[in-house]
Order: structure tokens, then sequence, then C-alpha cells
């Protein structure tokens, strides 16, 4: 019995060895487990502390971004409304320069249309026998037109033939008045003469129209001055300047080839004269710049080249962007009816700024002189005043010996005429009562004086 026992006891503290021994194993696995997780958490913190940290820094730099956007934006609406106010000057600014151009062109359509009336009375007045001869045939076949449109009324087919066969002649008539019209046009025009006195009509009236006075701010053709190479010089009109230098203007440009260009129908002849007009004009502006006017004149550096048809100057400017440039380049300004005008009001300014300016100077030269007169005049009136005052003492003093004090003369008078001296006169009341008051009081004062004078 016993053995079984011991062997059931000793089995027992086997087999609790061994539970015990893997439980210990177990728990030395899941500690160990356990220590391996610990570290890897740590790891973990320390690596989350760090990106932490580097959230910190993210959220700092995104603030700090925010922050320059909101600036950002903040600058970009003050940009923006900087912007708006000048396109709102901008526009104004042009709306300004779209309305003096509109005044401008139709200031300039008064001076063409007052320009054509002119050229046109004179063109009637010079052709006039050519026309009526022109007119004559015309208004014969028109009477004609009348008489037989009368007569002939019976029937509608006839009124209707008679009526095209006058519309015919009519138009041949017309045709061939338009034709000569034209030669005559053209003749006149290419007449170098003509055209240079129709050139200088034009500058005359925009002259006119600029408010400069002939003989004061500007001189027309009358005077000629010789060039080194022996030439005689004479420039349509010198336009004196305030700074005592001059401006030349010229308006000897030949329209020819520009007359031909545009009533031509062939569109070779066209370019042809196209291309004839452009040479005319650099050739001109390539003599204007061998005078030399400047020089010559002690003006300006440039010579204004006078175009007086504005769409000549647009044409050969159209087909020759580089004209103006070449003109440039020979000191001179190319300019039109409406650039030319601008420009001399400008200077029509620049003199009323400078009389303005002499006035101003004249009148601080007149006020410096009034000035320094009334000075001496105050001086002057002080002495003045000084020797009234002196003249006033002394005048005070002499009636005082006169008129007061025991004795004065005065009195002394008064009492003559008293014991009978012979006179016709009397002395001012005022003065003898000056004199008795003055006795008066002396004798008072030495009536109080004396022992007893005195109530006791």
């Amino acid at each position: 019995m016993t053995d079984p026992v011991l062997i059931g006891v000793a089995a027992f503290l086997a087999g609790a060895f061994l539970a015990a021994l893997i439980v210990f194993v177990l728990t030395s696995r899941r500690a160990n487990a356990a220590r391996e997780e610990l570290s890897r958490t740590k790891g973990d913190l320390r690596e989350a502390a760090v990106k932490a940290g580097q959230a910190d820094d993210i959220r700092a730099k995104l603030d700090q971004s925010e922050a320059r956007l909101h600036q950002a934006e903040k600058d970009l609406e003050s940009l923006r409304s900087r912007a708006e106010e000048r396109e709102k000057a901008h526009q104004e600014k042009v709306e300004t320069l779209i309305a003096f151009r509109q005044d401008m062109e139709k200031e300039f359509k008064t001076l063409a249309d007052q320009a054509l009336e002119k050229q046109s009375r004179t063109f009637a007045e010079t052709n006039q026998e050519k026309v009526q001869m022109l007119l004559n045939p015309l208004r014969e076949q028109i009477k004609n037109f009348e008489t037989a449109f009368q007569k002939d009324g019976h029937t509608r087919t006839e009124q209707t033939t008679t009526l095209r066969h006058m519309f015919e002649q009519l138009e041949k008539q017309t045709g061939q008045i338009s034709k000569e019209a034209t030669d005559l046009t053209n003749a006149l025009k290419g007449s170098t003469q003509q055209q240079g006195a129709w050139g200088e009509m034009i500058l005359e009236t925009i002259l006119e129209k600029s408010g400069l006075r002939e003989g004061e701010e500007f001189v027309t053709q009358n005077t000629a001055h010789t060039a080194e190479d022996g030439t005689r010089l004479r420039p349509d009109v010198v336009v004196n300047l305030p700074n005592e230098q001059k401006l030349v203007i010229d308006s000897k440009v030949s329209l020819l080839s520009f007359e031909r260009c545009v009533n031509c129908e062939e569109e070779a002849e066209r370019n042809a004269h196209l291309k004839s007009h452009i040479n005319s004009v650099r050739n001109h502006i390539k003599g204007l710049s061998a005078k030399d006017y400047a020089q010559l004149y002690g003006g300006v550096d440039f010579v204004v080249l006078f175009v007086p048809i504005e769409s000549a100057l647009s044409l050969a400017i159209q087909h020759d962007s580089e004209i103006q440039s070449y003109a440039a380049s020979n000191n001179v300004m190319i300019a039109s009816p409406n650039t030319l005008l601008m420009a001399l009001r400008t200077v029509q300014n620049l003199w009323r700024i400078e009389n303005q300016n002499r006035h101003a100077q004249e009148i601080a030269s007149r006020a410096g002189a009034l000035y320094e007169k009334f000075a001496g005049f105050a001086e002057d009136l002080e002495k003045v005043g000084l020797n009234i005052d002196r003249a006033r003492n002394a005048y005070d003093d002499a009636r005082k010996k006169l008129s007061t004090g025991r004795g004065n003369l005065v009195r002394q008078a008064e009492m003559l005429k008293e014991m009978g001296a012979e006179t016709s006169k009397s002395l001012p009341d005022k003065l003898t009562a000056l004199s008795h008051h003055e006795d008066d009081e002396e004798d008072a004062h030495e009536a109080g004086a004396l022992p007893g004078g005195e109530d006791s």
C-alpha cells in the first residue's frame, strides 16, 4: 500500500513540476514578447514624437503661408483697385482725346470747306468763259428737251422715245462737261505755280485759325536769304518762338502724282503714280534737309514740311511706313493741316504764357519801384510831421511869451490902449482874455504868498 501511495505522490509532484516548468516556459516567452512589444511601442512613441514636432513645424509654416496668402490677396485687391483707377483715368484720357480729335476734325472740315469755296470761286472766275462754252450747249439741249416734251404729248410711246433720246443727249453732254472740267482741274493742279499758291492759301488759313499774328509771331515769304553756295532761299513761313528761335514751314510739295494716282483707273498705272508720289515726298524731304534752314535762321533743328491735303500724306504713310522716320533722320517734320494747326496753337499758347510771365515781371518791377517811392514818401512825411511838431512847440512857446506871465506883451499893449493910445484895431478877444486870465492868476498867487494874505 505504501509504495503505490508514494508512487502516486511522486507522480503528482512530477506532474506539478512539469506543469510549473511548462507555465514558466510559457510565461518567459510571453514576457519576452511583451518586452519586445514594449520596446517597439517605445520606438513608435519616439517616432510619433518626432512626427508630432514635424507636424508643429508644418502647422507653423502653414500658418505663415496662410498669412502670406492673405497679405497677397490684400495686395492683389489693392493692385486691382489701382488698376481699375488707372483704367478709368486712361478711359477718361481716351475720351478726352477722342473729343479733341472730333473738334479738330470739325474745325479742319470748316477750314477745308472755306478753302474749297475760295478755290472754287477762283476756279469759276478764271474759267468762266470755258465753263459757259460747255454749259451753253447743255442749256440749249435742255431747252429743246422742254419744248419737245411739251409739244410731243400725244402718245405715251412718243413721249417715252423722245425722253429717252433727250436723256441720252443729256448724258453725253454731261459726260463731256465732266471730262473737260476734270481736264481743267488736272491742269490747274498740274501747274506748279498754281499748286503752290493753293498750298499757301491753305497754310494762310491755318495760320489765321491758330491765333498767331503776322509780323509778330510769324512772317511770310517776304525776305530771301543767301545760302553758302549762293542759292536764294525764301521759305513760305517763319514762325517766331518765345526762346528767340525760328520754326520754318515749307508748303511747296508737289501733288501731281497724287492727283494722277487718285484719278487713275488702271491698277498698274495707279501703282506707278503712287510710287512717284512717295518718291516726290521723299525728294522734297531731302531737298529741305539740304537747305539747312535751322543753321540759316538760327532756329530749331528741324523744318516743317506742310502737306495741304490730308489724304495725300496718309496715302504716302500708308504705303511707305518708314517715310516719317526718314524725315526725322533728315530733321524734317511732315505735317498735315490737322497736326500743323495743333502745333501752331501750341506755339500760340507758349507765346501767351511768355507774355504773362513778361507782364508779371513788369508788374513785379513796377511794384518794387512803387514801394520804394512810397517808402521815400513815408520818410518825407515823417520828417514833415516832426517839423510840424517843432513848429507847434515853437508857436506855443512864442504864444506863451506873448500872452502869458506878468507883464506879457498883450497885457502891456492893452494897458497902453486903456491909457488912451489911439488905434483903429483891437487884439483878438481870445488872446486878450488869456492874458487877463494869466495876469489875474499871477496876482492871486502873489496875494496868497504875502503875510496876512490867508485867514487865521
